[in-house]
């Protein structure tokens, strides 16, 4: 009988020794890993010290570390995702995403809340800077292939967001995405399926409901959307802040609800003590985010780093300057645009103070070039 490759038995080692660990916990302790904790960061879960596990420390956003107000300029704000799209460069996408993610180790940091690879189909969309897919899915699939290796060389996991249809910020709380079968899969999911192909350890799912084939639900506790990505892989998925709705969902693929434990705190403990939830749902969502733990080394060691440090340098704003000089297309006026002639143009605007995006995507620089 040929044996088996090293790599798979190495694997198979490694989810045995997971299932020990996993075994030696209370109800509470897995729980922990299932939603969030307070913390200086933007989610954290509950470390087991008796057992040796560190928390999870997460943090935004998908183009840069961002900070609290009072440490504004300590990190470095890169071009966006869109930017980064618009280079139509894979290699200069994993040089972006991998000094991104240097500087999330340095703050501590285990979790990188990011890529966005959400496809552009509002075009007044309030995140649509976010995403590294822009119009183009095929173009989205590619700059994920990059971007997810180079976050987690770094040892720090990346999170492919927002899965799935989180296409309009207006209304996106409760907005029903209704679509078909076909389109959702040629348009919407070939950048997610890219991510976990290169092996992304972590997705976030949306606030959105969404209707497909008949099943109308929200996306964090979407049957057909959520099974469908973790077929591809053992990846475990978190809620985006304050998007789970019941503790239902953990039965259909929700691991983690963040940033609190509304529903994956007490009422799930109760579900699972009365039966409603079977305890081996618990144990396998736990062994999703401690096997995405296990890969970036995070369970080897308590997190690292220093919220407070300043790890802005100067080849890394370099890094920066040099990916927004690639982002930039000019299009020559031969005819093709609507200027036939023109004398000059008028940019109108308050440029100064719209050099960063807002909420997740919000990184103010030490300096603007």
């Amino acid at each position: 009988r040929a044996m088996r490759p090293l790599l798979l038995l190495t694997t198979l080692a490694a989810a045995k020794d997971l299932q020990k660990l996993i075994k030696q916990m209370t109800l509470d302790e897995k729980l922990g890993l299932l939603h969030g904790s307070a913390s200086n960061y933007t989610g954290a879960t509950t470390a087991i010290a008796r057992l040796g596990v560190p928390r999870l420390l997460l943090n935004d956003g998908p183009q840069g570390f961002r900070t609290p107000d009072s440490l504004d300029g300590t990190s470095t704000a890169f071009p966006s995702g869109l930017a980064v799209a618009a280079t139509f460069d894979d290699q200069l996408a994993a040089t972006w995403a991998s000094t991104i993610a240097s500087e999330f180790a340095k703050k501590g940091a285990s979790v990188l809340l990011g890529p966005g690879l959400n496809v552009a189909r509002v075009p007044v969309n309030g995140r649509n800077f976010e995403y590294c897919s822009g119009e183009d899915p095929y173009l989205g699939a590619r700059m994920a292939a990059a971007i997810i290796p180079a976050i987690q060389a770094q040892n720090v996991i990346a999170t492919a967001k927002h899965y799935v249809l989180n296409n309009q910020e207006t209304g996106r709380i409760g907005a029903d995405s209704i679509i078909d079968e076909r389109t959702w899969r040629e348009i919407y999911l070939p950048p997610f399926e890219s991510a976990v192909k290169h092996g992304a350890l972590s997705a976030m799912c949306s606030y959105n409901r969404i209707t497909l084939d008949n099943v109308t639900a929200w996306a964090c506790e979407h049957p057909l959307t959520l099974q469908h990505l973790k077929k591809q892989a053992p990846l475990f998925v978190m809620s985006d802040w304050l998007a789970t709705h019941s503790t239902r969902a953990i039965a259909v693929g929700l691991d983690q609800e963040m940033p609190g434990d509304f529903y994956f705190g007490s009422k799930l403990r109760n579900d699972v003590q009365s039966g409603a939830i079977d305890e081996a749902t618990i144990d396998a969502a736990s062994l999703n985010v401690l096997r995405a733990m296990d890969r970036v080394g995070a369970l080897d060691r308590a997190p690292r780093g220093d919220l407070t440090a300043d790890v802005s340098t100067d080849a890394h704003r370099d890094i920066a300057r040099r990916v927004a000089a690639h982002a930039i297309v000019l299009l020559k006026n031969d005819g093709l645009l609507p200027l036939k002639s023109c004398a000059g143009l008028v940019v109108l605007g308050d440029l100064e103070n719209y050099t960063v995006g807002g909420g997740s995507g919000r990184v103010v620089g030490r300096t603007v070039s």
